[in-house]
């Protein structure tokens, strides 16, 4: 497992357990509707879902925990949907939290695919779960305060550190990626034949995550119609942070 494809696979899934841990641990449940946790529970569910297919279609024979473990994972966070959908709240919130977990041990048994370093593989996805998982969390979030607009700002401030820690852990994740080989260009793209390509363009995305991470604090503090703004940078921090991803998990196989 190599190539686009798997590097398609670890942003899915790193984007599906960063998110769900997040979505429980940020203390949302019980305050705002029941309506941000179908649309980011079904966020993180199709993106689950894409990192198991792809995992199976493009895994070798010996993969077998490692699917084993993403599905897991996806049942679970269709699961805990399925419960919230039929007002199971409380069954819901359980299914969901272990969720959560399997997403956690499903992304440790995704470093098994690499045959070399496996402890540092794992350091890296759940170091790119946090980035990738704070940056899609703070966009959700940040739309929903359209829908409840009478919502405190803490919880925007509260994803805006987050997202800051998230660009510090991919910076640590890029600077681990840097000591893998790099990849070969084959079909992807002749720019991969420039030596450290890939860090130095990963190193540049997450120069501009770095960039918004002050703003989106600055103007989730101040609240109110600023939360929208907030947002907005959180729009181009998506496209940032999936593109220095992307470019760092190059050199991931």
């Amino acid at each position: 497992m190599d190539g686009a494809s798997g590097v398609m696979a670890i942003i899915l899934l790193e984007t599906a357990v960063g998110a769900s841990v997040l979505l429980w641990a940020t203390g949302v449940w019980g305050v705002v509707r029941r309506g941000f946790f179908l649309l980011t529970g079904a966020t993180i569910a199709l993106c689950a879902a894409g990192a198991w297919a792809i995992t199976a279609a493009e895994a070798g024979p010996g993969a077998g925990r490692i699917v084993g473990g993403l599905a897991v994972f996806t049942v679970l966070a269709v699961a805990w949907q399925a419960l919230l959908i039929a007002r199971q709240e409380g069954a819901a919130r359980v299914v969901g939290l272990l969720a959560s977990v399997a997403g956690v041990i499903a992304i440790v048994l995704f470093a098994g695919v690499r045959d070399r370093a496996v402890g540092l593989a794992a350091v890296e996805l759940l170091l790119g779960s946090l980035f990738l998982g704070s940056t899609a969390y703070g966009l959700l979030l940040g739309h929903w305060y359209l829908v409840e607009r009478r919502l405190t700002n803490r919880y925007m401030v509260r994803s805006a550190y987050l997202y800051g820690a998230g660009v510090v852990a991919a910076g640590i994740a890029a600077a681990l990626a840097a000591q893998s080989p790099a990849p070969e260009p084959g079909n992807l793209s002749p720019l991969l034949g420039i030596p450290n390509f890939t860090v130095l363009l990963a190193g540049g995305f997450l120069a501009i995550c770095a960039l918004i991470a002050p703003f989106v604090w600055k103007l989730a503090n101040e609240g109110g119609r600023s939360i929208q703004a907030a947002t907005g940078y959180f729009y181009l921090a998506v496209i940032m942070a999936f593109s220095a991803e992307m470019a760092a998990k190059l050199r991931f196989f």
